[in-house]
């Protein structure tokens, strides 16, 4: 059987460490960074800048129940050129695309298989705070984004396939009660 590095690191006893990368599709060019030192070439060529434990993501959860969390990116101890894009033409964030990924590694910080997707958004606001402390600039851009999940203005009022919504749009009926359990299921109908 075939198992991917990771797996097989793992079987053998090894410490596996996992990392969070972010790339931000932003008009002028994508950016890509991961929380640890350095930048880190992934099996797939993509380079990411190291943000040194400065970067931080919360709201990494799974919709339930037809709501979807707003996930913020925070980053702090960014260079001018990333707190600009922020400060200029909400063009140039506005509805672009903001993926988080998981990378894993191998106890001395090497990466093994390719890095997987775990969330993708939509980043719809941004916000930059700067710090002078000791002459020294500290920029903190903070992302708020959207899974697509999250766009309730877009959609008509009930227009989830959902119990909840079905019931508010005919109370009683049942033909939606059982939508949760149909995910992954393959259904045959008589031929």
């Amino acid at each position: 059987m075939n198992f991917s590095e990771a797996i097989a690191a793992q079987l053998a006893g090894e410490t596996i460490r996992r990392g969070l990368l972010v790339e931000f599709d932003f008009a002028s060019g994508v950016k890509r960074v991961w929380n640890g030192e350095g930048a880190l070439q992934t099996s797939d060529g993509k380079i990411w800048e190291g943000l040194f434990g400065l970067g931080s993501v919360s709201g990494l959860a799974q919709a339930i129940n037809g709501s979807a969390p707003e996930i913020l990116l925070s980053v702090s101890g960014v260079d001018p050129d990333f707190a600009n894009r922020v400060k200029g033409e909400s063009a140039e964030y506005l509805n672009r695309a903001v993926i988080v990924f998981s990378q894993f590694f191998d106890e001395s910080w090497q990466t093994l298989d390719a890095p997987f997707a775990i969330v993708w958004a939509k980043m719809r606001g941004m916000k930059v705070r700067r710090e002078v402390d000791d002459d020294v600039v500290v920029r903190t851009v903070t992302i708020k984004a959207e899974t697509p999940f999250g766009e309730t203005k877009r959609r008509p009022r009930n227009g989830y396939c959902t119990d909840r919504d079905q019931q508010t749009r005919y109370p009683g009926d049942r033909g939606c009660e059982r939508t949760p359990g149909l995910e992954s299921k393959l259904i045959e109908f008589p031929t």
